[in-house]
């Protein structure tokens, strides 16, 4: 093995020296500046997103009607908060014919509000309901809630906007 890479390594050698010996006999020993190939490439970066601009959002801002997709099966579902005090807030789910009571807090500096399902008003064409645990965030606009839940059968999310 030892014998193969040292014969490799003179035949290498020795092209080297060959090729070099050519090269100055058919130059005459004259070096010809080459200059250099200029070479034009254009990268595409993907765009770099903007910041969206965030509306400045209240804890008044959420009274209303909310209408959106809501539990496990992402069904449709209007959220009402009719009452807001400081940062607290009270409303009622309905899911079909079900109605179910909620109380929360809302987090200005965090855009995000915390909510947990109270009570069962009406349960509608269910058997039963398991009342939630909510938490979710404002978009840009000040005008889409979107977040999670967890109830005794696992976590769902949700989807809301004002109208």
């Amino acid at each position: 093995m030892y014998l193969s890479k040292a014969a490799a390594a003179v035949s290498f050698l020795g092209a080297l020296g060959i090729g070099l010996a050519v090269a100055y006999v058919a130059g005459a020993g004259e070096v010809e500046a080459v200059e250099p190939v200029k070479v034009n490439v254009t990268y595409r970066l993907a765009p770099v997103p903007v910041p969206a601009y965030e509306v400045l959002v209240e804890a008044e801002d959420l009274e209303g009607v909310w209408r959106g997709t809501w539990d496990h099966g992402q069904v449709p579902c209007t959220l009402v908060i009719k009452r807001v005090e400081g940062n607290k807030f009270y409303g009622t789910l309905a899911e079909g014919e079900a109605e179910i009571s909620f109380e929360g807090t809302f987090h200005a500096e965090e855009r995000r509000v915390f909510f947990r399902e109270t009570r069962v008003n009406k349960l509608g064409a269910f058997s039963e309901w398991s009342l939630g645990t909510n938490s979710g965030a404002f978009s840009p606009d000040g005008r889409t809630l979107r977040g999670t839940g967890i109830d005794r059968w696992g976590t769902y999310s949700w989807d809301l906007t004002k109208e």
